[in-house]
């Protein structure tokens, strides 16, 4: 693992301790670890919330939104080796899923979700799209998603921005964001993304 992934890991580490003592901001119930890195990539770290209240505030079924989140930790070192950290200090396998998230009949279609919010260049004009335009420079991970979070809230329902975001995890990120948090993904050619905020 390379220096730049061992500083990604440790900040997002710091994120969750920052928390950890924190009770849902909802419905005040105490929330595990693996809850608050959900928030923290749905970009709600600093008000951290149940993953039930998490998918209520986004309209999706909490099981569904548990398993996106997961599997888009799979893809990601940073929140992956995090999640596993969070598992080992709660008491569960470290290569399982958390018992405080999912029970066994819930496992069986964890992950196995494909990717059907992109949508190729080719088949949209995007030339006209764009009503904002954001350069996001740098930004990664959990800070990136936080800052757009603000940037999509401000923006009227139906309005298209233009992220320019030159961290390579945003190929991943952007698209799972989007589709965790209801937003439309319209295109993408990296470091450019089109999003449009949702009615």
């Amino acid at each position: 693992m390379e220096a730049n992934d061992d500083r990604s890991i440790e900040q997002l580490q710091a994120k969750v301790d920052a928390v950890r003592h924190r009770a849902c901001c909802v419905c005040r119930r105490g929330i595990c670890g693996h809850e608050i890195l959900f928030s923290i990539a749905l970009g709600l770290g600093s008000s951290p919330r149940c993953a039930d209240c998490l998918a209520q505030g986004l309209g999706q079924v909490s099981k569904q939104l548990r398993n996106q989140l997961l599997a888009h930790f799979q893809q990601r070192d940073c929140y992956g080796e995090v999640w596993r950290r969070e598992s080992v200090r709660e008491g569960f396998p470290d290569d399982a899923l958390p018992g405080c998230l999912w029970q066994e009949e819930d496992t069986s279609d964890v992950g196995n979700r494909p990717d059907e919010s992109v949508v190729s260049l080719d088949a949209i004009d995007v030339n006209n799209l764009a009503a904002e335009v954001w350069d996001a420079g740098q930004m990664s991970c959990g800070d990136l998603v936080l800052a757009l979070r603000g940037r999509m809230n401000a923006l009227t329902p139906g309005t298209c921005l233009k992220l320019t975001a030159h961290d390579p995890g945003a190929v991943e990120d952007i698209p799972a964001w989007c589709r965790m948090t209801g937003h439309t993904f319209l295109a993408q050619d990296h470091p450019h993304y089109w999003i449009q905020r949702k009615e």
